[in-house]
Order: C-alpha cells, then structure tokens, then sequence
C-alpha cells in the first residue's frame, strides 16, 4: 500500500467512524462500538495508528469489579492536572469501542497528539489489546467469577492475561490482598508495583462469600486468612508454601465509610462522595496509578473529592424531593459489596432490582444464589419494599423470597418504567435501583426524565470534613 494510500484510508476512517459517532447521538445510542467497528472495517490498523500519538504513556485497567469507575476516577485526576487524553469513558472496553474512543479523539488527519490513553478493557479482550498497542502500566483490579457462560473457568482468563503480558515491558499494578493475582510477578518476571489495605474496623474474621482464591496458585494448598476485608481480599497466607500478601507499594489505612468514604493512601488524605469497600479500592488504585505518573498530592485530592458517581456507579439523582440511587450489579460479589454499602445507609430505603439474562448480562443467573441476600433483613438494613423488574423478575423475585425477606413486601414489575415509578413512590427516604448491564441505560433514561419532571436539577456537592 502507497503511503497517499494509507492516509487516505486513515482520513476516510476517521471520518466515517466519526459520522457514525455523531448518527449514533441523534439516534439516541450509546454510539461506542458501531463506530469503532466501521473505522476497523475501512483500516484495520486504525487503533495501532491512532495509539501512536500518545506523548507519554497508555494505561490500560482490566480486571472483574471495578475497571470503569477506577478509570474514570483517574481520567479525572489527568484532567485536573490538565493533561490531554483519549479515554473510553463510555465504558465500551472491546476492540471496538477502544477504537472509538480515539476515533472521537482525534482530528481528521489522525495526527493529533495527547499527553495520555487511559483504557479500561474486558479481561479477555487484554491479549487482542496488547497485539495493537503497547500500554506502559496495566492495573489488574481483582478478578471475581464473571459471567462463566462468556468465558469460562476464571483460571482460563487469568491464564490469557499472564501469557499476554509475558515478554513485555509492561509494568504491572495488581491488588496485593487478592490472592489471584499475587503469582504475576514470579511468572511473568515483570515489574510490579502493589496496592492493598491494612486491618480496618470492617474486616471480618470468616466469610461465607463465595472465594474463588480459596487455594494457593503456587502449591495448591488451601490458604488460611487473618481477616477478610471481602471475598477473597484479605490478609491470607498458605500453610504449606508460605505464600502470602505482597507488602504493597501504596497502602490504603485509617477507612471511615459513614456512609461516605475516607481513608489515607500511605500519608495522602482521601475523601469521596462514594460508598462501599469495593469502592474504596476502586479509589486506592485510582490514586496509585496517578502517584506513578507523578502527579501531586493535592492535585489528586482535589479531583477525588470532586469526583460524583455516575454512570450506574452509584450516580444519584432527586426525585420529588427523594433520593434516588442507581447502581451496576452483576456478579455476587458486587451484589454483596453494593447491598452491604445500602444496608449501611441508615435512612429507611426501597430496592428496585432489574435482572436480565441477554448476552451482555451473561445467560447464566444462578449467580444470584451465590450472593450473601439475606444481608437484606438485618435489622439495620430498613428496607421496606424490594420490587422486581426485568426479563428474569420471576427468579429474583424466589431468590429474594428465600433470603427471608416478607413476602407481602416483594413486588413484581416486569417493566422497567413501571417498577422504578413504584419504588420511588414509596415511603423510603431513598430508593436504589440496582440493574444487570442491559437495563442499565434504559433504568437510567427513565430516572433522568422522572428527574427533570420533577424540576430538579441535581446539583449536590460533597463537603469534605475538616
């Protein structure tokens, strides 16, 4: 191929895909992967192109929980530094939808330059990624059973990833308190940089949670744990072997959620509007990757501080004077972590729980037995009402009825609209609507026009305390 050739295709690319970006708006889609898949079709090396004008580094976050709201986390601190960078916030983390993000990024001739690419990618979409690109840092978040229906044992995924990344110069960012990832450094050879929390007042000494790192990747042994912080994270080590937490390079300490979340990464002071441990890891790697790029403490508080939940990461909303929290669910850990976070909101609540079964949910629901529900009639849990939507509404529904909850006080509401409208006209001082991946643009859709029909504009400032 001549090299007029190739601009060309590079142009035409880039055009198309931004015409498709821009068709994909009116049209009221997402408009992430379309695109990206339209600039492949015309230049298949569009993606490797296009990452070539990175200035200083890619950063790529993987992992089971937690990639989208790290990232985006840490796309806002690049920003308050004020950095240039092309980041998938859309959370589109295939091929595709990556190569949208710098798609829309960039200027026609394809030569615009940017300081960063922060991209967040499906765990086994990582060794497709790294055949295009070559990111400085991968962050790996934890990895928990995922939709095993799509891709199988967790073994298997975690092998894609270590095999990938194999021969490189990548440095790895793995969360030393999971014990799934602490075998990457002996086999891979890489550096690795380790982040993890000392004991906090939330620990718990047993865990009936479903642990998929129950045994020693070295020797196969089953692990003996100190504390849980939950699931499998926590403070661990094997009997036989003695393998056990890395001493990590930026430990997070002194974690106060009532409900909102601070704590100190080494000396750093960290607040957030968020709730939830799992976010709170979410927020240490965060702040260690944006330590690795040097950037300054303040800098990061600041933009922490300020960060507000969206997206169906604990994005609220203000209906008719109530509070309204939307939120992603869709393994049982996360369930866990996210009913543990509402349950420690001490204002009495409503639940409003989507489940559906397509493709992108994963066809397999039985993961709902696999969560600990029954956190849900603790006496300080005040839920007065959970109403059951989506195409499996029935099974959640059961599953809800036999964690013990009254059943006088199950609704279920196959449609979407209907469902959140019931919830949020209950008595609850707030209500949270958790949804699976297919409902969650269309739950959030709904809250957004229940918002702006009420005449409230949400405007809410966290206050950091003194």
């Amino acid at each position: 191929m001549g090299l007029g050739m190739k601009k060309l295709l590079i142009i035409l690319a880039i055009l198309l895909g931004k015409i498709a970006i821009w068709l994909s708006h009116l049209l009221g889609k997402q408009g992430s992967n379309f695109p990206g898949q339209v600039a492949r079709r015309i230049y298949p090396s569009i993606l490797r192109e296009l990452a070539a004008n990175i200035n200083e580094e890619i950063i790529v976050i993987t992992g089971t929980n937690g990639k989208t709201t790290s990232t985006n986390m840490m796309a806002a601190i690049i920003k308050e530094k004020g950095y240039s960078l092309v980041h998938n916030q859309a959370g589109a983390n295939m091929m595709a939808g990556i190569t949208a993000a710098f798609v829309n990024a960039s200027d026609l001739s394809g030569r615009q330059r940017f300081d960063y690419a922060l991209l967040e990618t499906d765990e086994a979409n990582v060794p497709l990624l790294l055949q295009e690109l070559t990111p400085k840092v991968l962050l790996i978040t934890n990895f928990f059973r995922d939709q095993l229906d799509r891709y199988g044992e967790l073994d298997y995924t975690i092998n894609l990833i270590k095999d990938s990344v194999r021969n490189t110069d990548i440095e790895l960012v793995l969360n030393a308190d999971d014990p799934l990832v602490v075998h990457f450094q002996n086999e891979t050879g890489l550096h690795c940089w380790y982040v993890g929390f000392a004991n906090t007042e939330y620990d718990s000494f047993g865990s009936m949670e479903s642990r998929e790192g129950r045994y020693c990747v070295f020797c196969g042994s089953e692990l003996q744990y100190e504390r849980y912080h939950y699931a499998q994270l926590g403070r661990f080590s094997c009997p036989a072997c003695g393998s056990h937490n890395p001493k990590p390079n930026f430990c997070g300490h002194d974690l106060q959620m009532n409900p909102r979340i601070s704590f100190k990464v080494n000396n750093i002071d960290i607040k957030s509007p968020y709730q939830g441990f799992y976010n709170a890891y979410n927020i240490l790697a965060a702040v260690s990757v944006s330590k690795l790029l040097g950037i300054q403490d303040d800098t990061i508080q600041r933009a922490i501080a300020a960060y507000q939940p969206r997206a169906g990461r604990m994005e609220e909303f203000f209906i008719n004077g109530k509070r309204v929290v939307i939120i992603l669910v869709k393994n049982p850990t996360g369930l866990n972590q996210t009913l543990s976070a509402i349950v420690s909101d001490k204002e009495a609540k409503d639940i409003f729980f989507a489940l559906n079964d397509n493709a992108a949910d994963g066809r397999d629901i039985s993961w709902i037995w696999d969560a600990e529900m029954e956190i849900i009639n603790s006496p300080e849990a005040q839920i007065a009402t959970i109403v059951a939507s989506g195409l499996r509404s029935g099974d959640l529904a059961l599953r809800v009825k036999y964690s013990g909850f009254d059943t006088d006080a199950i609704i279920i509401k196959t449609d979407l609209k209907n469902g959140i409208e019931t919830v949020v006209n209950k008595q609850g001082r707030v209500s949270y609507i958790l949804s699976t991946y297919t409902a969650l643009f269309e739950c959030r859709k709904i809250l957004v026009k229940m918002q702006e029909d009420s005449g409230e504009i949400l405007e809410k400032q966290f206050e950091t305390e003194n």
